[in-house]
C-alpha cells in the first residue's frame, strides 16, 4: 500500500473538510476562547495558567492576555493556589460554564446531523478510526 499517496489524498481531503459546516463549528472549539473554556470545563478543577499554555501550545504572554480578556468578560476567575500562594489557578465562572455548555450543545447538534447523514455503520466507523488515530498517537508520544 502506498501510504504517501494516501497521505497526499488526506491533505486534499482536509481542505474539503474545512468547507463542511460541522468541521468549521468543531474547529471553533480548538481555538482561543472556546478552547480555553472547553479545557477548563473538561478538567473539573482549577488549573495553573502554564497548563493551559502547554495545552494550547502558546506562550505564557498570550495566555495572560487571553485570561485577562476572559476575566474581564466574567468567564473565568483567578484565585490563589492554596498550596502555593505565589501561584494562581484559573477556573470557570457560572457564566463561563454556561457559555461553553451552550456552544458545545450547538456543535453537538451540527455534528449529530452530519453523522446521521453518514448512516449508523459509517458514523461508527468514522468515530472508531478517529479514536484509533488518537490512541496510536498517544501510545507513540
Amino acid at each position: 500500500m502506498d501510504y504517501h499517496a494516501l497521505a497526499e489524498k488526506l491533505i486534499d481531503l482536509q481542505y474539503g473538510l474545512h468547507q463542511v459546516p460541522a468541521n468549521r463549528q468543531l474547529s471553533i472549539l480548538d481555538k482561543g476562547i472556546f478552547f480555553a473554556l472547553n479545557y477548563l470545563m473538561a478538567q473539573h478543577k482549577a488549573v495553573h495558567p502554564k497548563e493551559l499554555s502547554k495545552e494550547m501550545a502558546v506562550s505564557s504572554a498570550r495566555i495572560a492576555a487571553l485570561l485577562n480578556h476572559l476575566e474581564e468578560e466574567g468567564l473565568v476567575r483567578r484565585t490563589a493556589d492554596p498550596e502555593d500562594k505565589r501561584q494562581i489557578r484559573i477556573s470557570l465562572t457560572e457564566e463561563g460554564a454556561q457559555l461553553i455548555h451552550d456552544k458545545r450543545a450547538e456543535v453537538v447538534d451540527i455534528l449529530a446531523h452530519t453523522l446521521s447523514q453518514l448512516g449508523p455503520e459509517d458514523a461508527n466507523t468514522y468515530i472508531r478510526i478517529q479514536t484509533k488515530i488518537i490512541e496510536n498517537f498517544l501510545r507513540e508520544g
